[in-house]
């Protein structure tokens, strides 16, 4: 009998995802407005800022919610993410195959994830996957001083090497494997042990995340004006992790049942394999930039807003198709490992 999910944090999961592709549709399709930037339109660069401070906590969220509950590896499982990645990777290639008229190069590689530019967080969530049968054993194991302890000391290790120094590429702002299993036992943490500051509510909760979200946009809004403070918005970024952590618990708290946000979100993960694909992420980053620069503010963020939508959806939809796919192998490997 499958566990039914819970869909106060199923939400959560395609909120992440929405933040996720507004991060990608802010600051990696446009420009961080510099000082003479902010000097000409200051509203406009605010507003910027503002929309990242909402949505940069997307990514640490995501990987969060795999911590609150925990990975529990299965072969069933860890194929049927290398197959969806695989779908993915073939559906976008034969689209650009279909717009250019040309195979795209590296295509291979590029599905197959051999590519540096394609898909790091399925590359650095693949790696967590596997380490979490080691992090589970940690949690399972350690006291909740001995938690406490090992939480502070790699947490100042990372935002000491990671963010205020920059000292070490391999922690990389919060690209990478170490930073992640570092937020996959916070959130086991949380979850697990429910320490004093866990016990607020939620309306607490929403309030502090809201707090984050102004103080990043305030703060960089200032710094900016002498072209530093992109540091704020790095994944290991305390300010980061704070509101990663208090949107995640805020959504924990709520009590929703609902079968159509459960449907959606299983299929999350399709939504990042679209917008950040290695060849159909130009079109997107593209788009956003024209729509930026021969709009009106207002009209931008109609069509802005239209064009996530629009992608979310077909994303949805397009897994769906995957699932239909997948389900017959699914039982085909199920069966296999019952022999």
């Amino acid at each position: 009998m499958k566990k039914t999910r819970d869909s106060n944090m199923e939400l959560l999961r395609i909120v992440a995802m929405l933040l996720i592709m507004v991060v990608h549709a802010n600051f990696r399709a446009l420009p961080k407005p510099d000082a003479v930037a902010i000097a000409a339109e200051p509203t406009s660069a605010f507003l910027q800022f503002l929309t990242e401070g909402f949505s940069i906590v997307g990514v640490n969220v995501f990987v969060m919610i795999s911590g609150w509950y925990g990975i529990r590896p299965r072969l069933v499982r860890f194929t049927e993410l290398l197959f969806q990645v695989v779908f993915f990777g073939v559906l976008c290639v034969a689209i650009e195959y279909a717009i250019t008229g040309a195979l795209p190069p590296r295509s291979i590689p590029t599905i197959l994830l051999l590519d540096a530019s394609a898909y790091w967080f399925v590359k650095v969530y693949i790696a967590l996957y596997l380490f979490a049968p080691v992090l589970n054993a940690f949690v399972e194991h350690a006291t909740k001083e001995q938690f406490e302890r090992v939480l502070l000391c790699v947490f100042g290790f990372m935002f000491v090497f990671g963010w205020l120094s920059e000292a070490t590429t391999w922690i990389g702002s919060g690209y990478s494997l170490p930073w992640f299993m570092c937020l996959y036992l916070l959130a086991r943490y949380m979850r697990v042990h429910q320490p004093w500051f866990t016990q607020f509510r939620p309306t607490t909760d929403l309030g502090i995340y809201l707090t984050v979200v102004a103080f990043l946009a305030v703060a960089v809004f200032i710094m900016r004006h002498y072209n530093v403070g992109g540091v704020l918005y790095f994944y290991c970024c305390p300010v980061v992790v704070v509101g990663a952590m208090y949107l995640l618990l805020f959504f924990s708290k709520l009590t929703i049942r609902s079968q159509a946000i459960n449907w959606v979100a299983i299929s999350a993960l399709s939504i990042y394999l679209t917008h950040s694909n290695s060849y159909l992420g130009q079109y997107y980053d593209e788009q956003i930039r024209q729509w930026f620069y021969g709009e009106s503010r207002l009209a931008f963020i109609v069509y802005a807003a239209l064009m996530i939508a629009g992608v979310f959806m077909a994303s949805i939809l397009l897994d769906k198709l995957r699932l239909l796919l997948w389900h017959p192998v699914e039982k085909f490997l199920e069966t296999k490992q019952k022999k």
